[in-house]
């Protein structure tokens, strides 16, 4: 998915404690949906996926 270009909002509706955010972007030809928040552990910055989709009409 990192390889292409990627769009990332934040998910504020979603969001109490921490910040979200959603990236959409591509792999293997289909659209994805990664609904991720950050962490810091240690003076480094983590990703901790939420959850991840493939996108879908319905």
């Amino acid at each position: 998915m990192f390889a292409n270009p990627i769009a990332v909002v934040p998910d504020p509706a979603h969001s109490r404690i921490e910040e979200r955010f959603k990236a959409i972007g591509t792999t293997a030809g289909r659209h994805i949906l990664v609904v991720f928040t950050l962490r810091r552990r240690q003076g480094d910055i983590l990703i901790r996926p939420i959850n991840a989709r493939y996108m879908h009409r319905k």
